[in-house]
Formats: structure tokens, sequence, C-alpha cells
């Protein structure tokens, strides 16, 4: 039989596009552009071109753009391509370059990453070269902010001082997304220390999604200052009692809300229940809440009688709600594991509800709704019942007076098969360690994979766990990236970076983060030859 060679110009169009809808819009631009005719009709069609990311995410340096790459972008691309131009994301560091090689009309929506403070001052404001631009074109905004001293304090001087500059520039923004990408210990969020002095001058804004430091820059942005606003996407860091003025007035324009906070609060009925009441209006809810110090669980019960029965117009809810009971008085101590059904307004919903309790009286109960869509779980505890959670990438397992066995993390990297981000907290020594008299099958078969985790970190005093994700007969980790964990465990684990088994966990590893500072010695370079 003959071969038949087939040139990529035999293909039709529509198999060309295809084809390149596959892969990176920077490498066909930058791969296709002044090859050929043909192709340039296709790169500059409208429907191709409007959308460019200026970004490598498929980068383990994520973010990073090579010069090379950018200089053909911006000498050659981009002058052709400006006209068409509606979408644009780009890193800060080379956005004056890339705005100035051409008049981008058409641009509506920009996505700037890693906002530093220079760069607020020298662009955020009415002398910057693309004032024009930022004030009469821009509707959708997403900005990423980064402090290069990695101070918590600066970082939130930082943002706050951003918005105020984004609020008084972009006078047409519709949709603002603030700082909702970082991690959440250093999270960029907005604080306001004179809710009076906070003027919002685009009150066009519908869309708002920002990260805050206490529930009163929640309240705050709930006021007359957001006339328009339709949907608001916020993390709160901390829940405390509220220092304003209570204000019950309905929120007649509000049809989602989404609200967020990773640490405990006690305040759950007076500042998060409170405020939902004021959303009669509300269609689409989502809660991802830990609450601490009440009398009963966060149930169902409780969320349809204090707070959906005030939302008759509610369509879709989304949870993931902890509840942290320090003495537990309930008459029943068995472990709850069940599917419950119809919900809110008479609607049908599923959802998941567990218990676990401790030999102190303390309980922890856990509910979230399914199909699960948020991307992260998090206080996972062990009478975790299962199932498939394909949208997650980051969750923690939390527990300190049971330990966390070898079949457990075999369960959870079934259930999160795209996880990239684990902690785990566990002080309780494994009771059950996997043995080396296994035969050879059961050891495969059995080795528990993250095969896209990339970020880990462990709190214990207990060694156990180090070995259980190290150890490459335990756990296969070909992707880590970044390691937080204790300096000591560590070194007892790896045998003084010498051991062949935890090799292949550590080889790849970038990032080390241990809980004080030390200097390395020639077998740790050895071990990690890609640390920073």
């Amino acid at each position: 039989m003959s071969r038949v060679n087939i040139n990529i110009m035999d293909l039709p169009d529509e198999m060309i596009l295809a084809i390149w809808n596959k892969l990176s819009k920077i490498d066909v631009l930058y791969s296709f552009v002044g090859v050929h005719q043909r192709f340039n009709r296709l790169v500059f069609d409208k429907a191709y071109i409007q959308s460019i990311e200026l970004i490598n995410l498929n980068s383990k340096h994520k973010h990073l753009l090579t010069a090379p790459i950018l200089d053909r972008f911006c000498s050659y691309i981009l002058p052709q391509a400006h006209q068409f131009v509606e979408s644009l994301t780009l890193e800060s560091i080379s956005m004056e370059r890339v705005l100035s090689v051409g008049t981008y009309h058409h641009l509506r929506k920009l996505t700037i990453i890693k906002i530093d403070q220079e760069f607020a001052l020298r662009h955020f404001t009415d002398e910057s070269p693309f004032t024009e631009i930022f004030k009469e074109q821009i509707t959708h905004l997403k900005v990423s902010i980064i402090d290069p001293e990695r101070s918590l304090s600066s970082l939130i001087d930082l943002t706050t001082n951003v918005f105020a500059r984004i609020f008084s520039l972009f006078k047409n923004l519709t949709e603002l997304d603030f700082g909702s990408t970082g991690r959440r210990r250093y999270c960029p969020r907005l604080k306001i220390f004179d809710p009076s002095s906070m003027i919002c001058f685009s009150s066009n804004i519908v869309h708002l999604r920002i990260s805050v430091d206490t529930m009163d820059e929640c309240l705050c942005l709930l006021d007359d200052r957001l006339n328009y606003l339709r949907r608001f996407v916020v993390r709160v860091c901390k829940i405390y009692p509220s220092k304003l003025i209570t204000d019950n007035r309905i929120l007649t324009n509000l049809k989602s809300f989404s609200l967020s906070s990773y640490n405990e609060t006690n305040e759950y009925d007076s500042q998060v229940v409170v405020l939902l009441r004021r959303m009669i209006f509300l269609e689409e809810l989502t809660l991802h809440l830990n609450v601490c110090d009440r009398l009963t669980f966060t149930d169902a019960t409780q969320l349809n009688n204090e707070v959906l029965i005030h939302m008759p117009r509610l369509q879709t809810l989304t949870f993931n709600i902890v509840t942290f009971i320090k003495a537990f008085n309930g008459t029943s101590r068995t472990t709850i594991n069940n599917i419950q059904h119809t919900f809110y307004n008479g609607k049908n919903h599923q959802l998941v509800y567990y218990v676990d309790f401790s030999s102190r009286g303390k309980a922890q109960y856990h509910i979230y709704s399914i199909p699960y869509v948020l991307n992260d779980l998090l206080n996972i505890s062990r009478n975790f019942p299962g199932g498939l959670f394909s949208c997650v990438h980051d969750i923690s397992l939390m527990n300190i007076e049971f330990p966390f066995e070898h079949d457990f993390f075999l369960k959870i990297s079934r259930c999160f098969p795209l996880l990239t981000h684990l902690f785990v907290l566990n002080i309780v020594p494994q009771q059950h360690k996997r043995t080396s008299q296994l035969n050879a099958t059961d050891q495969i078969s059995s080795i528990v994979e993250f095969p896209h985790l990339t970020n880990f970190r462990i709190s214990s005093r207990c060694i156990d766990y180090m070995e259980q994700f190290l150890i490459d007969t335990n756990t296969r980790l070909p992707h880590l990236v970044e390691l937080n964990s204790l300096h000591e465990h560590l070194v007892i684990v790896t045998e003084n970076f010498t051991r062949d088994a935890t090799r292949r966990n550590c080889v790849n590893v970038e990032h080390l983060i241990f809980n004080k500072l030390l200097v390395h010695f020639r077998d740790f370079y050895l071990y990690f030859p890609n640390c920073k």
C-alpha cells in the first residue's frame, strides 16, 4: 500500500482552526503569522484574534513570557492585529510595551497580571499614556496584585491604594475582578480604614469580584456607592462583629451573591445570616464558610428556616459549610453520612453531610452541595464519604485526634483527580503503615498518585506523613514544585538528602519552605537540583 503524505496546506480551514484551538494561541500566532497568506487570513479573522493572552500558562514558571516571543509580538504580530483585539491579558511588566504598538480602538476587556506599587503609581493615574483607553474603553478589568516585600500589611496598603485608583480612573467599568487570584495566606485584600471617606466613582459596576479584610468592607460595598451591582463575589478574611451602624435596607438590585471566608467565625448568625436576609431578590447564592461556637450545627434545616425562606426567587444554591462545636450534647453520636434531596423552596437539590466526633466532646459537621462546583474543599476529616470532585484543585485534610491511614490518602487521590494544592494537618501517628511484605502487584496497585499536585504543605509533629508522601512506594508526586514542611523531618526521611526512595518525589521541587532560615550544603542541592 502506498503511503500518502498529507501537508497541513491540504487540510480545510475548519480542521486547521480545530487544531489551533487545541494549542496555545501564543504558539499559533508566533509560529504561523507571516508564513503564508492563507494562515494570515485565518489568524487575523475577528473570531480568532479578538482575544489574546500574552502569558505562558503552560510554563512551570507561571506567567513568564520569553523575550524573543514578546519581541516578535510587539514588532510584527500586534501591529497587524491591534485593530481587531477586544480582550487582552498581559503581564504588568510588559503592558506599556504591548499597548504602545497600536491604538486598540476595540479593546474592552483587560487583564493585568502582577501589579505592584511602582506600576500603580505610574499607570493608574491621569498622567499615564493609556489614560484614554482606561477611562473611555475598558468595561471589563481583572487585576492580580503582588507585594515584593511579602509583607501582609504592605500588601493590604497596596491593594487599598490600587482599588481607589481604579475607581477614580476607569469611568466605564461594568465588571471588575480585583485581586481574586491570590492564595489564602497572602491574599490581596481591601481594607477600608474610614468608610465615610471611601468614594466609588464608577457607579456602573454590575459585576464585582473582590477580597476584603473584614465584613465591614463587604457592607460598605453594598451600600449606595454601587447602585447597579447585580453580581457580587466576595472573599472575607475575617468575619468579626461589625463596627458600622446596622443597615437593614433590602438589596433590591442584587441577583447573585457569593461569600467565602476560610477563617473560623463565631459571627455567623449575627453577621452572615443578617446580611443574607436583606437579599430577598437573590437568584444565585454561594456560601463557603467555617463556623464555630454555635450550639447546633449549621445544617439544611437551619439554612432553610433562617436564610432560604427569605429568598423566594432563589434558583441556584452552592455551599460548603463546616461547623465546629466544642461541647456536643446530642443524644446520638453515630457518624452521620447521608445524601439529602429536597432542600429549599420545594426544589430538588442534593447535599452531602457527615460528622466527626472526638473523645473530648467536640464535633465537626460538614455539609456541601452536589454536584460540587467550587475549586477548593477545606477541612476534610476522616469520615469524608468520598465521591468525584473534578472541579477541585485545592484541599486541606485536618484531624488532630485520629490518624490518616494510607487507604484514606488512596481514596483522596481518586476523589480529586486534578488536585494541585494539598495541606495535611495531623499529629497522630499512623497505625497501619504499608509494609514491605506486600507483593509487587499489590505494591503498584495501592500506590497513592497525585499526578497534578504542585504544592504540598504538611503540619505535623509526627514523621509518618512525611514518609507517606515522599517515599515513592507509598505516593507518587511527579510534578511537585513547592514543599512546605519541617526541616528536621525532611532530613530524617531523606536520610540527610541521600535516600533513593524519596529522590523521585523531590527531584522537581523548586521551592522549599521551612520553619527557619538554614544554610544548605552540597548534598542538599544535588538532591534538589531545581531548588531556588
